[in-house]
């Protein structure tokens, strides 16, 4: 399946003091993606919000291939590198690649869904596994055990699901 994607012009306030993007500008812009991908599937941070639960990195790691500039545009992909059984773990990856076509960044993530009451990692609920499966899968795709970083998951009872409305 072909990755999610958009394009992300380099703004002045992504640059550091060497001229070219600072590694944190890469993160936000891999979390903006994120966010447009749950959003246009009925998900934005209000639901969350709502749901009382939130994603949080475990891991990240930032590969850095060529330099990016004031002024260039480039483009952003999204997959899904790894999903446990029940939604508890997760890893995407996200490739920064320039109007050329190459390789400029490659951010991936780990992450767990957070009970945000008990600040214990939980289940996602079905409307975000719903999402979750959605989002166009590597060729590498890896089915992740549900308690890596825990060696006794606290598994917070899972938040009931409801049905959201969102009004805009």
């Amino acid at each position: 399946m072909e990755a999610y994607s958009m394009t992300y012009e380099v703004r002045w306030t992504d640059i550091d003091a060497n001229r070219h993007v600072r590694y944190s500008a890469y993160i936000d812009a891999a979390a903006e993606l994120r966010y447009r991908f749950f959003t246009q599937h009925n998900l934005p941070p209000e639901a969350f919000d709502t749901l009382g639960i939130g994603p949080v990195y475990t891991s990240l790691t930032a590969n850095f291939f060529r330099e990016v500039r004031l002024g260039e545009t480039l483009t952003i992909t999204y997959l899904l590198t790894g999903l446990s059984p029940q939604g508890i773990r997760w890893k995407v990856q996200h490739d920064f690649l320039k109007a050329n076509g190459k390789k400029a960044v490659t951010v991936s993530l780990e992450g767990t869904i957070l009970n945000l009451t008990t600040r214990q990692p939980t289940m996602p609920t079905p409307e975000i596994m719903a999402v979750f499966q959605l989002v166009p899968r590597s060729s590498d795709f890896e089915v992740l055990s549900e308690s890596r970083w825990f060696k006794n998951p606290v598994m917070s009872t899972p938040v009931r699901s409801t049905r959201i409305k969102i009004g805009y």
